[in-house]
């Protein structure tokens, strides 16, 4: 059983766990079929051999050898009987226990579609609008009992957040229905019949939204360092093969330390090359493509084996209903990503130079106590300047939300130094990843965008207040 997030799923699998319940069941007969005769054979082959010794003439008794033999048949008969018996027994328990689990699947099914049809009969849902008044209008939450969400299949964390909300036992599956196809014959989906739900990852039809406005800010290396020059390293842009407003970073008087050359808006450093020289950026460079350039930083911090390491620092972001207020959030245990070599500004591979995968928790690092204020003051002033300037943008009646990461380094000065936020950062789950999982960041951090029904919270957990910032409200 999987759960379903559409009528048509939920149908197709209740057929499919119907099917494999009869299947099993023929399955099952037909081994304990096999069984009884296995052990109707054993019993009559120690029946036989019992006749046998009742009957046996003098002669054979007479004779040691003769009777020594036929009583050790006596016993591998015995034998087989009992080890008939006892698979006969283990195969019983094993088809009940079977068909057991088949049926309560098939209840599960039954139950999921029953909440399903409930769900749709809920009359308090509204149809979202195109007009965003009628929309703001329907967005006012109504006194029910139950919360619905609908994966909408969009990708991201959407499916992750509705699967945190369902283990609230307020909150049902809304089913999703395609919503249209565009011309490379990609599919769309939304709530079934257009309803506004408390949840889901298509934006439209969400009350809050998993997606910041503006976002692009955040994401873009190049835009970021126009909102935040100075806790970023000193960054030149490569656009079209040409310097951006013929700033060139030269060779002379520069530090003997690496040069990256990332594409302005990727992540997971997929795109990252890595050369000697700033001469050499430009080779690197597609027609058509905007890059960042960026001189490795004086001074780095190492581990204490010398390896290269950066902070991977979460944020949650989020903006109420009224459009304006902004509430930032930090997380006090995020990760460090280290590399797999010690470092060396000589050695221009990306297994050196790059660190990407998370490689364990930052809490018992010694320098963390005094990186992260720095971490969290940082990230305050990028999402301030973003408000103030109107570059992030709220959304007029709907609450959004989004939980990122940050990329820091630190060198020796103890600085810190901004180089990209991630809107799609790693997460994990418990049944993924048991010892080292983001479970509980995420619950936490659903509990603040998406408070329990009557004030029960769990509480922030890890996550720390870093500021409230006031926008300009949306038109």
């Amino acid at each position: 059983f999987r759960r379903s997030w559409s009528i048509q799923e939920a149908l197709d699998q209740h057929a499919a766990l119907c099917r494999q319940k009869d299947i099993l069941a023929k399955m099952g007969a037909n081994r304990l079929r096999v069984r009884n005769t296995q052990l109707q054979f054993a019993r009559a082959e120690v029946e036989d051999l019992l006749e046998r010794a009742r009957t046996a003439p003098t002669s054979l008794i007479a004779d040691a050898g003769r009777t020594q033999a036929l009583a050790a048949q006596v016993r591998r008969a015995a034998q087989g009987l009992a080890m008939s018996t006892r698979l006969r027994q283990v195969d019983d328990h094993l088809v009940k226990q079977q068909l057991g689990a088949s049926e309560a699947e098939v209840e599960r099914s039954c139950h999921e579609m029953k909440l399903m049809k409930q769900t749709i009969d809920d009359k308090t849902l509204a149809v979202a609008a195109d007009d965003p008044h009628v929309q703001q209008a329907a967005l006012a939450p109504p006194d029910r009992d139950y919360f619905y969400c609908t994966n909408c299949k969009v990708g991201g964390h959407g499916q992750r957040f509705c699967e945190y909300l369902l283990k609230r036992p307020e909150w049902r599956v809304y089913p999703c229905q395609k919503w249209f196809e565009d011309e490379k014959r990609n599919e769309y989906h939304c709530p079934l019949g257009k309803r506004i739900v408390d949840f889901a990852d298509e934006s439209h039809f969400s009350r809050v939204a998993m997606y910041i406005k503006g976002r692009v800010w955040l994401e873009d290396k190049t835009k970021m360092f126009e909102l935040v020059p100075e806790l970023m390293p000193e960054t030149f842009v490569i656009e079209d093969r040409q310097w951006r407003g013929g700033k060139v970073p030269c060779d002379d008087s520069r530090p003997d330390l690496p040069w990256f050359v990332k594409e302005a808006d990727r992540n997971w450093g997929t795109s990252v090359h890595v050369v000697a020289k700033a001469s050499d950026c430009m080779d690197l460079a597609n027609p058509g493509a905007t890059y960042v350039v960026q001189q490795h930083i004086r001074k780095p911090l190492l581990m204490d084996d010398g390896r290269k390491c950066h902070i991977k620092f979460y944020v949650l972001l989020m903006c109420l209903e009224d459009g304006c207020t902004w509430r930032l959030y930090t997380f006090k245990d995020g990760y460090l990503s280290i590399s797999p070599h010690s470092w060396s500004p000589q050695d221009l591979s990306k297994e050196t130079q790059v660190t990407i995968i998370r490689s364990e928790r930052i809490r018992g690092w010694k320098p963390w106590p005094e990186a992260y204020p720095k971490c969290k003051r940082g990230v305050a002033e990028v999402v301030r300047r973003g408000v103030a300037e109107g570059k992030l943008e709220g959304r007029l009646g709907k609450r959004q939300f989004e939980i990122l990461s940050s990329d820091f380094i630190v060198d020796t000065r103890g600085d810190v130094w901004l180089f990209e936020f991630n809107m799609s950062p790693v997460l994990k789950d418990a049944q993924d990843s048991p010892e080292t999982n983001d479970a509980d960041m995420i619950t936490a951090a659903l509990e603040l965008v998406v408070p329990r029904a009557g004030g029960q919270s769990a509480g922030p957990g890890e996550w720390d207040f870093a500021g409230e910032f006031i926008g300009t409200p949306p038109p």
